[in-house]
């Protein structure tokens, strides 16, 4: 009788323990797959706030300079301006800017001209701009019109070959808006002087 009770309770006990075992592998596995998931949801979430903040830093740092804007009336005998030349660089500590991405808007009472750089697809715009390298120290604008630091670059519109020929008589308010890829616009509010003389070339800005 003794016997029997003691192989009882060894019995007893082995079901505990296998049942510990079953518990103790169950938490183990529940344990892997919640630090699975807490790994992959953390490291997604760094690649998010990865590529967020690199976006951030572009849109805060990548900004372009107007350094002059002169009109352009081609012919003295022409009282209005035609063309618009502007010369452009970019700010310091600015990403690399590539024109082709570049929206340069001229608006005025009436008007309002949306103009692509000339490489860019044709079903964008009837109006578009060329560009060309006045300092460029490493050559790199000559293969395609992408600005970095140190460049200077003028481009030109010209508004009396617009669908809508728009031109720039004396003393006329207009605006002029550059919309990049990244960063914010940059808008100019520029009236034309009251006269411009015998000059084909008119200072606009500064």
């Amino acid at each position: 009788m003794k016997a029997n009770q003691k192989f009882l309770m060894g019995n007893e006990r082995g079901d505990v323990g296998v049942g510990t075992l079953i518990i103790f592998i169950a938490m183990v596995l529940v344990a892997a797959v919640a630090a699975t998931v807490l790994i992959y949801t953390t490291g997604s979430l760094q690649q998010k706030a990865t590529k967020t903040s690199k976006e951030a830093t572009q849109q805060i740092s990548s900004n372009i300079v107007v350094e002059q804007v002169i009109g352009d009336r081609i012919d003295i005998t022409n009282p209005n301006i035609q063309d618009i030349i502007l010369r452009l660089k970019p700010d310091v500590g600015t990403t690399s800017i590539d024109l082709r991405q570049v929206i340069v808007s001229v608006q005025d009472e009436t008007n309002r001209l949306d103009v692509y750089h000339i490489n860019a697809s044709s079903n964008l715009s009837n109006f578009t701009y060329t560009s060309k390298a006045i300092r460029d120290a490493d050559g790199s604008f000559t293969d395609v019109p992408v600005m970095n630091s140190g460049d200077l670059i003028e481009i030109k519109l010209e508004l009396a070959a617009s669908l809508n020929n728009m031109s720039l008589p004396p003393r006329k308010t207009f605006l002029l808006s550059l919309s990049q890829e990244r960063g914010q616009a940059v808008n100019l509010e520029i009236t034309t002087p009251n006269s411009y003389g015998i000059n084909q070339y008119v200072q606009l800005y500064p």
